[in-house]
């Protein structure tokens, strides 16, 4: 009986040796896996792919009536005068005086295309005012605004920027003569220049359609 026992035991023994190298596998294999489970938890996301840029597309070429680079149209005492350079559009109206001995300009407004209820420019006055005293606007007598102030004075002149709410621009339609008036830097006298109207109102539509 003694015998029979410790034979039971050694073909158990063998058994489980036999068991050991299968386990063992399934153990490593299972560490392997526990640890491939570790690393994708540890991995960051992918990021999402990033759109495609947009395609920009080319601003229109700018264009005058007709393929024309340059229009100058003149209305009443008033030039309109559109010019496109680099793709770039400008239309001004304006009028010039000048003085009839030498031919030499000596007084100039030019108003941009009205943008934002608003048409602005640059009056151009001859030197010797005062620069100090700015300087007035009148439409037919009557203020019109609460005065200039010079900017600058180059070769040609001295600048004052000027800034019309629309309620201005529709009153010098119906108006007749625009006075800017300055003061002299020696004397003190009054330096005043009279604008005609007439075909202001017809120039400034005519350089709002072309400005388009």
């Amino acid at each position: 009986m003694q015998r029979m026992k410790v034979r039971s035991v050694g073909a158990l023994g063998r058994r489980a040796a036999c068991l050991r190298p299968g386990l063992r596998g399934a153990l490593v294999a299972a560490a392997v896996l526990a640890a491939s489970a570790a690393t994708a938890q540890q991995r960051p996301a992918a990021a999402p792919a990033k759109p495609a840029p947009a395609v920009t597309q080319p601003a229109p070429a700018a264009q005058l009536p007709n393929g024309a680079n340059a229009i100058n149209e003149t209305f009443g005492d008033w030039t309109v005068d559109c010019r496109i350079t680099d793709n770039q559009k400008r239309c001004v109206l304006s009028q010039v005086q000048g003085n009839r001995q030498t031919g030499q300009r000596v007084f100039a407004l030019e108003l941009d295309v009205p943008k934002d209820g608003k048409t602005e420019g640059t009056i151009l006055m001859p030197f010797g005012v005062n620069l100090g005293s700015g300087a007035l606007l009148k439409l037919d007598d009557k203020d019109l605004g609460q005065g200039l102030r010079f900017s600058t004075c180059m070769q040609q002149g001295c600048l004052l920027p000027v800034s019309l709410p629309t309620v201005a621009t529709d009153a010098m339609r119906a108006g007749k003569t625009l006075v800017v008036a300055s003061l002299n830097l020696s004397t003190g006298e009054p330096i005043t220049f009279n604008v005609s109207l007439d075909g202001f109102g017809a120039a400034l539509d005519r350089t709002i359609q072309l400005g388009r």
